[in-house]
């Protein structure tokens, strides 16, 4: 069985871009999110509390959405490749 300290670096390799790529997609998406919802709650008419509450909730789940999916990616990248000489593997 791996210590922490033998796995630190893949976690951290995992980590980071996991990361720095969800809180970019996050952003990302709830703001496309957002600028659809409102424009087309505008031009509809819906009154704009409920807009600025679709707008937050939506773009958060989105957001964690979105987070979620990087990690899975670059979990996925990981397997298999050496990284500060370990690699990851997947038994099953």
């Amino acid at each position: 069985m791996a210590t922490a300290r033998e796995t630190r670096r893949i976690a951290w390799a995992i980590f980071w871009r996991a990361g720095h790529t969800g809180i970019v997609l996050g952003f990302v998406s709830g703001f496309i999110f957002g600028f659809v919802i409102n424009f087309v709650g505008t031009i509809a008419g819906v009154d704009r509390q409920l807009l600025y509450q679709m707008s937050a909730w939506g773009g958060g789940i989105l957001g964690l959405v979105a987070s979620f999916l990087a990690f899975n990616y670059f979990l996925a990248w990981s397997i298999g490749r050496p990284i500060g000489g370990k690699t990851l593997s997947l038994s099953v």
